[in-house]
Parts: C-alpha cells; sequence; structure tokens
C-alpha cells in the first residue's frame, strides 16, 4: 500500500514538473495561442472558404462546414487547417498542423474528430449525388471475374 502512494506521489511530481517549469498558470483553453479570432477575422477566414467551396459543391454544403467550424472550431489558425483539409489541401493543412504544441495539437485533434462526427449527421447528406452510369456500361472500378 505505501508503495502505491509512493508511486501516486511520483506520477504526480512527474506531471507538475512541466508546469511549474513554464512558470505562472495558464487557461487551459487558451494556453499555446494566446487568442481567438475577432469576428471580421473570423468573417474573413469564413468567406475565403466560401468562396473556394463554392466553386466545387453546392452553397449549402458549404454554409453547413462554416456552420461546423463556428461551433467546434474557434482559433483561426485552426479554423484555417480545418478548412484546408475539408477542400483537399492535405499537404499544407499537415505542414502548418505541425507547428502546433503537443497540447495544442491535441485539444486541436479532438475538435476535429467532433467536427467529423457533426459533418456526417448534417452535411453528408447535402453533397452532391455521383452520377450512375449510363445504361450497358460498367461502372468505374475493379472489372468482375
Amino acid at each position: 500500500m505505501r508503495s502505491l502512494r509512493i508511486l501516486a506521489a511520483a506520477a504526480f511530481v512527474a506531471a507538475a514538473a512541466p508546469a511549474f517549469a513554464q512558470g505562472p498558470a495558464q487557461d487551459p483553453a487558451k494556453a499555446d495561442d494566446g487568442a481567438t479570432a475577432s469576428p471580421a477575422q473570423q468573417r474573413a477566414i469564413d468567406e475565403s472558404y466560401r468562396g473556394r467551396c463554392e466553386a466545387k459543391v453546392p452553397r449549402e454544403l458549404c454554409a453547413c462546414v462554416i456552420a461546423v467550424a463556428d461551433s467546434q472550431i474557434a482559433d483561426p489558425t485552426e479554423r484555417q487547417i480545418f478548412y484546408d483539409f475539408m477542400m483537399g489541401d492535405v499537404d499544407k493543412a499537415k505542414a502548418s498542423r505541425a507547428a502546433f504544441a503537443p497540447e495544442k495539437n491535441m485539444r486541436f485533434n479532438i475538435a476535429l474528430q467532433k467536427a467529423d462526427v457533426m459533418l456526417g449527421d448534417r452535411c453528408d447528406k447535402l453533397k452532391p449525388k455521383e452520377p450512375e452510369a449510363p445504361e450497358g456500361k460498367a461502372p468505374a472500378g475493379p472489372a468482375g471475374k
């Protein structure tokens, strides 16, 4: 029993040491990024995405993605990365995300997971339907045996 308490105390000290080394305590929600976007900055990021998005898919789908971002992602850098992922700019998004501190990256990953679920629930039904193969032609894909 005593060794269990010692292990628990050692784990607590090991976990708390980086916090003491960093200086005064910070609000965990703002630990790495400092501030959220101003309304004008947020609008500029959203409008930039909207322009790129509406050139490819229906306006309603773009609006749905922006609504999901509004509910899950407030940080301007994170929001831009989310939109880059949505537009298929995966390499750009990954490069931007690589600059995040581990704690911020973990929080952002949680937000992305929540956003992904919301996108499936709210936005997938707005995706354009794939055109069906004309009669007499096989659909694209692996050939049957």
